[in-house]
């Protein structure tokens, strides 16, 4: 991971070395990780950067990704660093003031107004590859937009504990918008855990993966009767602290295909005050673990929130876009049926089953919805997109169905 010293890190000016050290790194990247984990890996390896220049090159490395395949590969790097500076910074940079002063001129005009000055280089319509796989109800062009634009951070606020997070953000001067009573906004790099417990108060999650407790509230209604549910894709659990929230009498089982996930979950849990529930790692692609869950049995809600492409939260991880393989979608469709058709059987008559995923392709979505109503006795209640890209979110799609036998 040691990158070293550049040859001409004694040449030029800092600006220049700020374009040379994000080009050094990426040429190094290969999209195994998570950018911001193999970043942090480079600094904490390289203690040669202040935390300026960490934030700089930061920025470029996000930057040069949020331009997708908008750019003729025969562009330096260097000109598409600038570039994507251009189009995704809203206040005058020095970097562009000492290398594209004519850009840094403009630098304020809408995003519409900068793609025309730079048209002949830039293309928005080619940000995005796989338009032949995108969903009918995708818009595409402002799709391909969202990921010029940093979506925001939300937070849910858990019950009992708005007043308290009002007061906390008020006495930091922390700037938030209200999106409804319990879900709040903040800029992508606000530090709301430094004042805020994570978990126990608030949850970060997305503001459309908040909106399916809204569609369960609709349609759930046991009153009385405990609700056995089971996370079957759990990963960090944040679905089903979502629920726990909504359904005080719930039962709750979750089980993922790694054992170091479902660790992660336990800590989540305890911090959420949720102490009593089912954990077992499963995979199932390949069978289902009757032995497992058969105390549990049936199910009054299953929520599978499967293994996916992501494709609609790359406007949050644009490195993804650059190293997918279209190969991959009909692959996770498949993994994705396999999944649903070995749960289902576990609904309890008239039960619930949520389908979700955070994709943008018909293949994952509505072609699976397809195959669920047609082989799986399962009847579809609601389906939708919940399109984040019209409101610096991330994008899912949900569907929910009902057990018919």
């Amino acid at each position: 991971m040691n990158i070293g010293e550049l040859s001409s890190v004694n040449s030029g000016n800092h600006f220049h070395r700020y374009l040379q050290y994000a080009s050094v790194i990426l040429s190094k990247y290969n999209g195994i990780e998570p950018l911001h984990l193999y970043l942090k890996k480079y600094f904490s390896e390289n203690k040669k950067h202040g935390s300026r220049d960490r934030k700089q090159i930061t920025s470029l490395c996000y930057h040069y990704f949020r331009l997708g395949f908008g750019v003729s590969s025969n562009i330096p790097m260097a000109e598409k660093f600038l570039l994507a500076t251009f189009l995704l910074e809203k206040k005058p940079s020095l970097l562009l003031e000492n290398l594209k002063p004519g850009w840094n001129q403009n630098i304020r005009l809408d995003i519409e107004e900068k793609i025309e000055i730079i048209k002949n280089i830039f293309d928005p319509n080619k940000i995005f590859p796989f338009r032949n796989e995108l969903s009918d109800e995708i818009n595409y062009q402002n799709f391909s937009l969202s990921f010029l634009i940093q979506p925001k951070l939300f937070i849910r606020i858990r019950p009992g504990y708005k007043n308290s997070i009002l007061n906390k953000l008020k006495s930091a001067d922390i700037l938030f918008e209200k999106i409804s009573d319990s879900c709040f906004a903040f800029a992508n790099n606000e530090k709301v855990s430094d004042v805020i417990n994570i978990d126990k108060e608030v949850v970060i999650q997305d503001y459309n993966s908040q909106r399916v407790g809204d569609l369960l509230k609709s349609y759930i209604t046991y009153p009385t009767l405990s609700i056995s549910t089971w996370d079957c894709c759990a990963a960090s659990g944040g679905k089903s602290i979502l629920a726990y929230d909504l359904f005080k009498n719930i039962d709750i089982s979750v089980s993922d295909t790694r054992k170091n996930i479902l660790e992660n979950l336990k800590k989540r849990f305890t911090k959420a005050g949720i102490t009593s529930y089912h954990s077992f790692v499963a995979d199932l692609s390949v069978s289902t673990p009757l032995e497992e869950i058969q105390r549990k049995l049936p199910f009054n809600l299953i929520i599978a929130d499967v293994p996916c492409s992501g494709s609609g939260t790359w406007s949050r991880t644009p490195e993804k876009l650059n190293y997918f393989s279209e190969k991959s979608i009909e692959t996770y469709s498949i993994l994705q049926k396999k999944i649903v058709s070995n749960v289902a059987k576990y609904l309890i008559k008239d039960g619930y089953l949520l389908y979700i995923t955070c994709s943008v392709f018909k293949k994952e979505n509505e072609e699976n919805v397809n195959f669920i109503q047609k082989n799986l006795n399962l009847v579809l209640i609601k389906s939708q997109y919940f399109k984040g890209y019209e409101i610096q979110a991330d994008t899912l799609f949900i569907a929910l169905f009902q057990a018919s036998i």
